[in-house]
């Protein structure tokens, strides 16, 4: 049986959307999802490169985040 190397990250993409139903920073999503600060980063990269969220705008040393419209 082929088991795909990370199960929960469709998941995890359902969760970071319905998270980002308003702009959040970083740490926000990380302490919502209970995820790594380098994980949490890593998936919202990943989601910004398929076109479902992207890094809205930076206040200082603080990335905000917002779900891209349709997504």
């Amino acid at each position: 049986m082929l088991r795909r190397r990370n199960a929960g990250a469709e998941l995890r993409k359902k969760v970071v959307l319905a998270e980002l139903a308003r702009p959040r920073t970083q740490t926000e999503l990380q302490r919502r999802l209970g995820m790594s600060r380098s994980g949490t980063l890593h998936l919202l990269r990943r989601m910004e490169a398929q076109g479902l969220v992207r890094a809205a705008e930076r206040i200082g040393g603080t990335q905000i985040w917002e779900r891209r419209k349709g997504a």
